[in-house]
C-alpha cells in the first residue's frame, strides 16, 4: 500500500475518516493546506462549510466518489451552502 499525499485529495472528492471521534463517518474535501500536510473535510452537519474539519490525510480514506462540480463552484464563486453537501453526501 503506497501512502498517499496531498495530490490525491482533489477538491470534490468524497474520503471516509479512518480515525477518530467521527470514524466511519463522510465527508467531501473543501481545501488543502499545504504548508501544514492537511486536507479540510466538510460534511454539511457537524462540520459546515465555513468551518471545515483539517485532518491528516493518513486519517482518511480515498473513495470512488467525487463531486466535481464542487471545484466549479468554487473556482466560479458560485454558492456553497451546508444544505448542497448534505444533499449529494446523502445520495452516497
Amino acid at each position: 500500500m503506497t501512502a498517499l499525499d496531498l495530490d490525491d485529495f482533489d477538491i470534490g472528492r468524497v474520503v471516509m475518516s479512518k480515525r477518530g471521534k467521527d470514524k466511519g463517518a463522510f465527508y467531501v474535501v473543501v481545501g488543502k493546506d499545504e504548508s501544514s500536510n492537511r486536507v479540510y473535510v466538510a460534511d454539511g452537519k457537524s462540520r459546515k462549510i465555513a468551518r471545515p474539519k483539517k485532518k491528516n490525510p493518513r486519517h482518511l480514506q480515498l473513495t470512488n466518489w467525487s463531486f466535481p462540480e464542487l471545484r466549479e463552484r468554487l473556482e466560479g464563486d458560485r454558492k456553497i451552502d451546508d444544505e448542497w453537501i448534505r444533499q449529494r453526501l446523502s445520495s452516497i
